[in-house]
């Protein structure tokens, strides 16, 4: 494609080394017959390896520019969704049977397509995705650290998370600015069981509201002064919430839960 330059603002960054590729593929253990999601295909490195293990590959890709090469060059191999998958009915798209992913994500969508992945966790079984080393990192942060944040939490209660190996810049066309990071997401078996899901990740956003306050002033969002006296009784309220552990957040949503019920 003499005429096709890439879009900056659609953070297209496309991989040349068909070793990474080959590596990609192998860590998601693609078989015949499964049913595969691919973002952002690009020119199609990738969907041509995912192709050679005879999967049923479906590919989002934004970028009208690259729609006449990808279909040139697969045809009817792969379903070609025409728009940007954030934005995509993946209610309609999503099989009955489960799926795995597999993509170079695009830099820009990387947290959005991952909290969007989190709605549909039950969908998916194993996903393998190449993101900024810098959000691999955040995703397997250690509580405390600067970058243990919401992301972290939400990630880590759905999936078990292996951080497979780095990807150099130089590797990459244009090269970005930063390297890349290839991680691995399998659903967790051990799920805590959690009454009101929707509730509990409030709290958790709500406590990082402002990393530097404390749980008692964050707190106010949804406890009156009542309700967090009564909560300093049995959760120390001067922790900040980058400090607390998913069980330690879990306790907190059950103390919450159970005076909210009694007040």
């Amino acid at each position: 494609m003499r005429n096709f330059h890439n879009k900056k603002k659609l953070g297209q960054h496309f991989l040349k080394d068909k070793n990474i590729v080959r590596k990609i593929v192998k860590l998601a253990g693609i078989k015949p017959d499964d049913y595969v999601w691919e973002i952002g295909p690009g020119k199609g490195i990738l969907t041509e390896e995912l192709l050679n293990r005879k999967c049923n590959l479906t590919t989002f890709e934004i970028d009208e520019k690259l729609y006449p090469m990808l279909e040139d060059k697969f045809s009817n191999k792969i379903n070609l969704i025409k728009e940007d998958v954030l934005k995509a009915n993946w209610k309609k798209l999503l099989p009955s049977e489960k799926v795995k992913i597999v993509a170079n994500l695009p830099f820009q969508i990387t947290s959005p397509f991952l909290f969007k992945v989190v709605k549909f966790s039950e969908h998916f079984s194993r996903i393998v995705i190449m993101i900024q080393k810098e959000v691999a990192q955040r995703i397997k942060a250690k509580v405390g650290s600067k970058d243990y944040g919401i992301l972290t939490l939400k990630i880590q209660y759905y999936f078990d998370v292996s951080y497979e190996f780095t990807v150099k810049s130089h590797l990459f066309y244009p090269k970005p600015k930063v390297d890349s990071a290839v991680i691995s997401l399998i659903p967790r078996k051990e799920k805590p069981e959690i009454e009101d899901e929707k509730f509990f990740w409030r709290i958790v956003e709500t406590s990082f509201r402002n990393r530097r306050k404390m749980l008692r002033n964050n707190l106010k969002e949804i406890l009156n002064a009542e309700q967090i006296n009564e909560l300093s009784n049995d959760f120390d309220l001067s922790k900040r919430g980058e400090t607390l552990t998913e069980s330690e957040f879990i306790k907190l949503y059950e103390e919450i839960e159970r005076i909210q019920k009694t007040t």
